[in-house]
């Protein structure tokens, strides 16, 4: 098994950032970072060591794991010199920590408050450090993915051929969802949701067509709502463009399986091809799939799908997302 969702930080940046040497520093305690908008959550003492993290790997037959940041410490509120700094230093100490690690790969922490600085850290990650594309959040201090200026972005992504993985940090909801997790159990998929409806409908797949956009926690409620967000497209007001099918929808992204119930990645699995699916943990987090390919061997049994449509899943999604063009 590929795990395309898992999220790493060097601890080299608590150090740097302990120093004062970049342009986040950290609250009493050291375990937070402090950004304009407030301090960061403490910082999971798993999402730093990669000798435990191979150990779990190993437990679990997991073959190879894609790093992504830490989407809460990207610094989308940043100004734009500062977020560049702070990406780059991101980026840079996990290629140092990866090194010749052949069971890694990363994904870049992107300054995301400017589309030009973004694209060119894109493709400074991918062609100087060897990393298999970047991470995005769902929107960017508050503005919406298809209003951020993020049109550099996409044209460096489909330039190289490569992946961004859509993940949220900020999500609708305020204080409603400050209860029982539900920032993370409902907003998190709510905002992966708006936000791939928003690109979508501002045509951003006509404009790049070949953006590889994966989405975390599968998706979120997408699967479930194309087909309304088609017929509303149809049939009310605000609409530039007919949607006939939810497929037109659905088949312009990729999707991770990070789910919880097998039964709700089995309706995943019947509305996306198994090439649109990648397994994923959410390693080190608490909403973590401890036995992936359990999760999605059952969730397969369960949809019907045969046994390279299981291994298209588990890794064959993943290798091909993996292989962008300037890895040619």
């Amino acid at each position: 098994m590929i795990d395309m969702h898992a999220h790493y930080l060097s601890p080299s940046v608590l150090r740097e950032a302990s120093a004062g040497s970049v342009p986040v520093g950290l609250a009493p305690g050291g375990r937070s970072f402090l950004f304009p908008s407030g301090p960061s959550r403490p910082v999971p003492p798993p999402l730093c060591d990669l000798a435990d993290r191979l150990h779990w790997m190993d437990e679990r037959a997991i073959e190879r794991q894609i790093l992504a940041p830490w989407m809460d410490i990207t610094g989308d509120d940043l100004p734009p010199d500062a977020a560049a700094a702070w990406c780059r230093t991101m980026n840079d100490s996990c290629a140092a920590d990866i090194g010749d690690e052949p069971r890694f790969g990363a994904l870049a922490a992107l300054p995301v408050v400017d589309g030009e600085a973004a694209a060119r850290e894109l493709v400074r990650s991918v062609e100087q450090l060897g990393f298999c594309g970047g991470a995005i959040p769902t929107q960017v201090g508050g503005r919406d993915l298809d209003m951020a200026g993020l049109e550099p972005l996409w044209e460096a992504a489909g330039s190289l051929g490569t992946l961004l993985f859509m993940h949220p940090f900020r999500v609708l909801g305020g204080d409603r969802l400050k209860v029982h997790f539900l920032n993370n159990v409902c907003g998190n998929p709510f905002e992966t949701t708006l936000a791939a409806l928003r690109l979508y409908f501002a045509r951003t797949f006509t404009g790049w067509p070949d953006l590889r956009i994966l989405l975390a926690h599968g998706g979120g409620v997408l699967p479930m709502l194309a087909g309304r967000a088609a017929h509303a497209s149809r049939h009310a007001p605000g609409f530039d463009r007919a949607v006939d099918d939810p497929d037109s929808i659905l088949q312009c992204f990729y999707y991770d399986t990070i789910l919880h119930d097998p039964r709700a990645l089995t309706l995943l699995m019947n509305a996306v091809d198994p090439a649109r699916i990648a397994a994923g943990t959410d390693y080190p987090f608490p909403m973590i799939i401890d036995r992936p390919t359990d999760h999605v061997r059952q969730a397969a049994d369960q949809a019907g799908l045969p046994e390279d449509a299981l291994r298209r899943i588990l890794s064959g999604t993943a290798q091909e997302l993996l292989h962008s063009r300037a890895s040619r």
